[in-house]
């Protein structure tokens, strides 16, 4: 097969399993870089649904088992797919683009010729994806697209005389975890390559399950106990970062301490206003007047600008709460807390009812 016949196939299918993946000159670029022909050829004929055996990919291939093999498990160590022990053999699948890939080549925190040229075609990419998005209408409250990633309230910021569901507890998720792992931010460290970093903490990314056993043998992220995990979800509230988690119920396999500054997706709703309702939790702030000491620390907080002193009186602007509950966590008088917003979404069940929901935003 040609070579820009190759790469475009590679890009179509990134496009149709990923999360808002366009097609386009640095995104053929990127994909170049990342992936040379072999394993271009491979990743095509790679199931992107379910881990498969080796010796699939070789009979579609018509190639050496023991040789796809090899390579298969070299793309693993690269991050370009995603491997799993099927008893005492490892199985593959092909893997998004973003979340995916992405996070993988800058989790280890690598400072290389390598890393950096990764970083510049990464945000090559984004970029042109970003003048693109930034040209198209909002769409309407009930075509709003369904992100891969949802915020969660900081712990206790949420009213006390409110229901909080189990989904929106990152504790819950953590204390249920069998697996949890930790790796440096790649957003913030994909900006450092590009001297535009920000002075917010690097490891504090955690990955839960199935996907924390591949990060630690591939080398990705270091394993860690149940009580350094809720330690590190402290020092990324105390810090004024924000939770983002898999945007499912039943399981998640990540959780991000984010900042506005280098993470692509609270990025993109900061910057470009996008509907906050894309990522946003269940939770709007809510402000008794008479704790308030207008002390303005809820301002310097606020990741989203959503908050502002008139008249020595804080005001929310709804429209740019993301519900993250940062600015309550701060606020020294307990003035501010979290309550129930009245558009409540229900995430989806689990990674299958997303990606459907996903399939059906872009209708």
């Amino acid at each position: 097969m040609p070579q820009n016949d190759l790469y475009d196939k590679l890009a179509d299918l990134f496009n149709q399993i990923g999360f808002g993946s366009r097609k386009s000159p640095e995104l053929i670029n990127l994909l170049k870089s990342l992936f040379n022909e072999q394993e271009a050829q491979i990743a095509l004929n790679l199931s992107p649904f379910a881990p498969e055996p080796p010796v699939k990919v070789a009979e579609r291939l018509g190639k050496d088992p023991d040789g796809i093999a090899e390579t298969l498990d070299c793309m693993a160590d690269k991050g370009l797919i995603y491997a799993s022990k099927k008893g005492d053999e490892n199985w593959f699948k092909t893997i998004q683009l973003v979340p995916g890939i992405f996070e993988l080549q800058f989790m280890k925190g690598e400072v290389t010729d390598r890393a950096i040229e990764l970083a510049k075609l990464f945000d090559a990419y984004a970029h042109a994806g970003a003048r693109e998005q930034s040209q198209q209408p909002v769409p309407p409250s009930d075509k709003l697209p369904v992100n891969f990633a949802r915020v969660i309230p900081i712990e206790k910021s949420v009213s006390s005389d409110t229901t909080v569901f189990p989904y929106e507890e990152i504790a819950k998720y953590i204390d249920a975890a069998k697996d949890i792992t930790v790796s440096v931010c790649y957003c913030r460290h994909e900006k450092r390559l590009l001297d535009k970093g920000c002075n917010f903490p690097d490891d504090v990314c955690l990955q839960l399950g199935s996907f924390s056993r591949f990060v630690e043998e591939r080398g990705f992220g270091r394993r860690i106990s149940k009580e350094e995990a809720h330690e590190i979800i402290k020092k990324s509230a105390d810090a004024g970062l924000i939770h983002t988690a898999s945007n499912t119920m039943d399981g998640i396999d990540f959780i991000c301490n984010c900042c506005t500054c280098c993470c692509g997706i609270l990025r993109g709703v900061s910057q470009f206003n996008l509907p906050v309702r894309t990522v946003s939790s269940n939770y709007e702030v809510k402000i008794d007047g008479e704790l308030c000491s207008a002390c303005g620390e809820c301002v310097t907080k606020c990741q989203m600008a959503a908050v502002s002193l008139e008249n020595e009186s804080p005001e929310i602007n709804l429209e740019r709460c993301i519900g993250c509950g940062v600015c309550v966590h701060h606020c020294p008088t307990g003035a501010l807390t979290l309550a129930p917003r009245t558009d409540f979404i229900k995430p989806p069940a689990n990674f299958r009812e997303l990606v459907q929901k996903q399939a059906d935003s872009r209708k």
